[in-house]
């Protein structure tokens, strides 16, 4: 029951690689009650769980089954490459491990990421799902569930959205940019983003792309290409002034031979 990718696996064993995000989902989970829960054999069960455990897939003691959220993320992309469902495994995931896998993803990238990144600008607070930093680029990614693409008015009104607080976050780059990291950087460009768990292909609308995180690997690897059709911000960023050393005056030592003659 090796768990490859690009060999066939049975339908039994991409169940039970969703039913078991499912089921740890809120915490340890108890290995006596998962044959019920997955409604496969003992014996079944048990090949299941060696194997996911030879892969680090989870942890086992004293009879409780645990994943902590590296491996929860790692079992959710395992069971999407060997052909589970996409939005049956989008459900079992929380929204931070949502945000944290695409997190994950931009910083094998090489991209830096602030998660949840606030400002306050033009009267309000503003807030970006992740701030992914690479020079020059800068990709505000907006983290968003939906399966079914952006052909509807909703998605799309988030989209418009998005971009308006893109282009506030834009013009008010010269003040973050020491919170960002841009202290050394002479010019930005700013790229919005949707970031989905969908399976389906990359969309645009307004010029916004909407990638699944799944094909952000290879979206990322192109993006330089890719950037002069997808909607973008650049800005020139001023030299910072150098900070002036404060000169300290200390007083002078008087040589104690002239206390001595006075």
């Amino acid at each position: 029951m090796r768990l490859r990718t690009n060999q066939f696996v049975s339908q039994t064993v991409l169940h039970m690689l969703t039913a078991l995000l499912e089921a740890t989902r809120d915490g340890p989970v108890s290995a006596s009650v998962l044959p019920d829960r997955i409604r496969v054999t003992g014996d079944t069960l048990n090949g299941f769980l060696d194997e996911v455990r030879k892969e680090g897939l989870i942890q086992v003691e004293n009879g409780e089954i645990t994943q902590d959220i590296s491996q929860r993320l790692a079992t959710a992309v395992k069971a999407v490459q060997v052909g589970a469902d996409v939005e049956a495994v989008s459900r079992c995931l929380t929204w931070l491990e949502f945000e944290e896998l695409s997190a994950r993803v931009f910083e094998e990238n090489g991209f830096k990421v602030m998660r949840r990144f606030r400002f306050m600008a033009e009267g309000r607070r503003w807030e970006l799902d992740l701030l992914a930093v690479r020079t020059p680029y800068l990709v505000c990614g907006e983290c968003k569930r939906w399966g079914k693409g952006i052909g509807n008015q909703t998605a799309r009104g988030i989209i418009e959205t998005h971009l308006e607080k893109i282009e506030v976050f834009t013009g008010h780059i010269e003040e973050l940019r020491k919170r960002v990291g841009l202290v050394d950087w002479s010019k930005a460009v700013v790229v919005p983003m949707v970031l989905t768990l969908s399976a389906t292909p990359m969309e645009i609308y307004r010029r916004v792309p909407s990638v699944s995180v799944l094909a952000l690997p290879s979206f990322l690897s192109e993006f330089d290409g890719q950037l002069e059709r997808l909607a973008h911000f650049r800005t020139n960023l001023k030299p910072l002034e150098p900070k002036l050393k404060q000169t300290v005056l200390r007083r002078r030592k008087v040589n104690d031979s002239r206390r001595a003659r006075r």
